[in-house]
């Protein structure tokens, strides 16, 4: 006899009673047969983003968020969480390790051909030292490199959404300006 298939709305309940066990793993593959079903669920997308920021992904939480943003705007409270995670993740790059983040550790990311990691350092550097021209060229260079060649060890799908990722930043960037 065939069990019957969860509906979405179903999914995310399991979801959340796994998250709320402290299962994230599971939960997030009930998340993923969910969004295989309804894409744009929306219950299911903000468990998910919740899950991202657990695991201090903060930038995938934002991202996946991004789909709701027309009702983050319509409620206050959704439009607060979504403030606050653009916040979080903002100081969380602008935070960088001295000893890792310089300029000289992203060069040698460049010369071993990880551009993801070493444009990812270039963010933080720029963020932190108040958008130097410089670092900014570096930043545009490797964004045209990364769709060029890609990067060492990722998958191409990985470079294209990472890509995506750059370019709203730097929009966000040059809006800032």
């Amino acid at each position: 006899m065939k069990t019957p298939s969860l509906t979405p709305s179903d999914l995310v309940d399991q979801a959340e009673g796994l998250r709320q066990e402290g299962r994230p793993a599971e939960a997030l593959k009930a998340l993923e047969r969910c969004l295989a079903q309804n894409p744009g669920h929306p219950r299911a997308v903000l468990l998910l983003g919740r899950l991202l920021y657990q695991e201090g992904k903060l930038l995938q939480a934002r991202e996946t968020l991004r789909p709701l943003e027309s009702a983050l705007s319509r409620d206050e409270a959704l439009k607060t969480i979504g403030a606050s995670l653009e916040q979080l993740w903002r100081e969380r790059i602008s935070q960088t390790d001295p000893a890792f983040a310089t300029e000289t550790m992203a060069g040698l990311l460049v010369e071993q051909g990880y551009l993801l990691e070493a444009v990812d350092i270039y963010r933080r550097l720029f963020l932190a030292a108040g958008g130097q021209k410089r670092i900014w060229d570096n930043i545009l260079l490797l964004k045209e490199r990364l769709g060029q060649e890609g990067s060492r060890d990722s998958q191409s799908d990985k470079v294209t959404q990472e890509l995506e990722v750059l370019d709203r930043w730097i929009k966000a960037q040059r809006r800032e300006d």
